[in-house]
């Protein structure tokens, strides 16, 4: 199963989410505090084809404030993590970044033809996507 780990080498590892984390509960807080932006950049570089990267990016985060700050706030780590999360069980399920890749930006049936990135973009969306996810798991058809 998708560990913290796991979503935490999405958002860059240790060097760009800090040292200290090494626990789930050590995430949270870093997302808390706010998650630098090079974590936003890792998740997006992984989950994006590069054509599609800046326009993930400022849905998550507005370009305003990406450029102006440099931490995120509560709540855009919040999305940040979240995306990262989605992203990182596609890539458990799939066992293959490619196809992890397609699965998030094809439009899915039980999605009302949305893609799951876009539905993943809100805490709903993403339980919604990682049900669909959860049955790949468990061999049903995703």
């Amino acid at each position: 199963m998708v560990g913290y780990q796991d979503v935490l080498a999405l958002l860059g590892g240790r060097a760009a989410v800090g040292k200290g984390v090494k626990t789930v509960a050590d995430l949270d807080a870093a997302v808390s505090a706010g998650l630098p932006r090079a974590a936003l950049d890792h998740v997006v570089e992984y989950a994006a084809p590069p054509a599609e990267r800046a326009k993930l990016r400022n849905r998550v985060v507005p370009r305003a404030s990406y450029q102006r700050r440099r931490r995120l706030s509560a709540a855009h780590s919040a999305a940040t993590e979240r995306l990262a999360r989605v992203a990182a069980m596609a890539r458990w399920v799939w066992e293959d970044d490619q196809k992890a890749r397609q699965f998030l930006w094809r439009t899915h049936p039980e999605l009302g033809g949305r893609r799951p990135i876009d539905v993943a973009l809100t805490e709903l969306g993403a339980r919604e996507v990682e049900e669909i996810l959860a049955r790949g798991i468990h061999g049903l058809p995703v």
